[in-house]
């Protein structure tokens, strides 16, 4: 399981990717007993996502100095961190897993491996202001950036009301490899500006934001 990229951010946030390469059982033997969740270790029908679990967690515990590591989930998504208190967030898509801890603030992280199936699902999650600026309505690296932008923070928020089309939104950018895009978020009534980082490599697109 090949470390991919490895950021020491600040506010004592934390950034690792893997490049999931194992089978199920290499990946069970290599997470240590220390990482608890209910259900971690029970097999699931689909085995890719099985495998990218199972990978985030012993990424996860490489990254924390800690002997114990238990984790919860809150809602139906949304994984924590019980033991060590930290902000956590994960993500994981094709042969990559993603990991962001925060010791301090509230962090968000998404990958997606783009395809053009997101432009069926554009009009869900983009306003008109956002549709005005693309060069293309069937531009799917962009329709897939700012979907990942707004997955992440959504994470960010953690407010299940939040409504991507409405409540997230992106100002205009200029496409590069690696940016850094401004978000209007508003939740619970309150509204911030959010800047949201982002790469591009191989088919993939990483996303990731802190307080």
């Amino acid at each position: 399981m090949p470390l991919f990229l490895e950021l020491h951010l600040p506010n004592e946030c934390k950034l690792a990717v893997w490049q999931v390469t194992e089978s199920a059982e290499e990946l069970m033997a290599l997470l240590p007993e220390f990482v608890q969740e209910d259900g971690l270790r029970k097999p699931i029908p689909n085995e890719l996502l099985f495998r990218q679990r199972l990978a985030s967690r012993i990424l996860l515990s490489r990254m924390l100095q800690s002997d114990t590591i238990q984790l919860g989930r809150v809602g139906v998504k949304r994984t924590v961190l019980i033991k060590p208190q930290a902000e956590l967030s994960i993500s994981h898509a094709g042969k990559f897993a993603v990991v962001l801890t925060s010791r301090q603030k509230r962090c968000g992280v998404d990958i997606e491996e783009t395809h053009p199936r997101i432009a069926r699902i554009a009009p869900r999650f983009m306003n008109e202001r956002e549709w005005n600026y693309l060069r293309h309505p069937n531009d799917f690296q962009v329709l897939m950036l700012i979907w990942s932008v707004k997955e992440s923070v959504f994470k960010y928020g953690q407010d299940e009301d939040v409504e991507f089309k409405t409540d997230i939104i992106c100002a205009p950018f200029t496409l590069a490899d690696e940016g850094r895009i401004q978000v209007k978020f508003t939740s619970r009534g309150i509204s911030e500006v959010l800047m949201v980082d982002y790469k591009l490599f191989e088919n993939y697109i990483l996303t990731r934001v802190t307080a």
